[in-house]
């Protein structure tokens, strides 16, 4: 499969991804998030640029796209962008036409190294005793149902002075999935989902991460696997079916599925608030608005569940922020790469946004736009947020 996708030239990604449809209308410029804060870019002049001249966009064009998909789903012509912007990635790296990588590059090698030393790292210690963990090792042992957890453990590491509790997200997943009824294993041999690689355009690096990960699969005979982190939802869902023993995979969104089977249940009190204080506002409601990451609002058209569960918290009032759904701001950056004054300009105009909205809370469903939020807002080597973020499940756990 792989080498047939190396030969693919600039016409068959032209063609795959339908930028030959291009009416000129300019909805993608007028969306586009890096337009919008002031740089010079237009998705509409790009495609225009391949289709008239054969040559492909210029290097900058190709790694300054966020592949938000804001444009995908503004276009009339169902041009798919972002997947364009990913191909001709591929034909960067052959040519050695690099992105910057932020921070040392240390993710890149990061997934690097997990593609050639799987399971070697300790990276399980956090998970609660009563979950299963299984490795090579464990022969004959089954489970049906598996937690995706991704690279969260490694995240923590990385970004510690950001306090964010990452593995939070992780530990409140598997108990709410446990209400729910599900018991999930964990790999001791996971590796990275292979999304960062993929959309910089290595796909050699994402087929090993993702082999690697379907033979763990397979091994434990997994049917179901869950997934909370949406980078590692839409890569499983849409690209692990292109591998042997990927296809009979169920991937299940953790937020979608807790919205249709998490029972009720009632809220615990308050941390520090005593029942029946004289002069409590009992009608005091905790104030949340809420982003749609990019893979899984625009990508995943997963929208409702997340409110869904908001709505069932008593004494939570979600307060939705002027733009949302598939047109909820872009947190910035996705792939640890060409992270600059514009990135840092897109999240302060997102934490902005929230709190414009009045709510004391931005709730997200992705941990990689929490890092990028804390990051544009550290002073002198502290995080101060101009809102709190939380991750919606890590946010449910503690109310219930």
């Amino acid at each position: 499969m792989e080498e047939a996708r190396s030969e693919r030239g600039l016409r068959d990604i032209v063609l795959d991804t339908r930028v030959h449809m291009c009416i000129d209308c300019s909805k993608c410029t007028g969306s586009c998030p890096i337009g919008i804060s002031g740089e010079v870019y237009s998705p509409r002049s790009v495609v225009q640029h391949a289709l008239l001249d054969g040559r492909g966009p210029e290097p900058h064009d190709i790694w300054r796209c966020l592949t938000c998909g804001t444009c995908k789903v503004r276009c009339p012509s169902d041009v798919d962008y972002p997947a364009f912007i990913r191909d001709l990635r591929k034909t960067a790296l052959e040519k050695h036409l690099l992105p910057q990588h932020t921070h040392g590059g240390v993710m890149r090698e990061m997934t690097r190294i997990m593609s050639r030393f799987p399971g070697g790292q300790d990276r399980t210690r956090w998970i609660p005793d009563w979950v299963e963990v299984l490795g090579p090792a464990d022969d004959g042992k089954t489970a049906e149902d598996v937690y995706f957890v991704g690279c969260a453990p490694y995240f923590d590491v990385i970004f510690e002075d950001f306090n964010l509790d990452m593995l939070g997200t992780h530990r409140a997943a598997l108990e709410l999935l446990k209400e729910a009824g599900i018991t999930c294993a964990v790999l001791a041999d996971e590796v990275c989902c292979g999304h960062d690689a993929l959309w910089s355009g290595d796909h050699d690096l994402f087929s090993n991460l993702a082999r690697l990960n379907v033979r763990a699969l397979e091994r434990v005979g997994a049917r179901r696997v869950f997934v909370s982190c949406p980078e590692g939802f839409h890569t499983l869902s849409t690209r692990y079916g292109e591998f042997p023993g990927g296809r009979d995979l169920e991937i299940v969104s953790t937020v979608a599925f807790l919205a249709g089977e998490l029972p009720s249940r009632e809220p615990a009190a308050a941390p520090g608030a005593e029942r029946g204080m004289p002069g409590e506002d009992a009608e005091a409601k905790e104030t949340v608005t809420i982003h749609d990451p990019c893979r899984m609002g625009r990508f995943s058209e997963i929208y409702d569940e997340p409110r869904t569960l908001i709505s069932r918290l008593k004494g939570v009032e979600l307060r939705e922020m002027e733009l949302s759904r598939d047109s909820s701001p872009c947190c910035g950056s996705n792939l640890w790469i060409n992270c600059d004054h514009l990135s840092k300009k897109l999240q302060l105009n997102l934490s902005g946004e929230a709190r414009k909205s009045g709510a004391r809370v931005l709730l997200t469903s992705c941990d990689k736009c929490r890092i990028h939020l804390a990051c544009s807002e550290m002073v002198l080597g502290e995080v101060k947020p101009g809102i709190e973020t939380k991750n919606i499940l890590a946010f449910i756990h503690e109310r219930r």
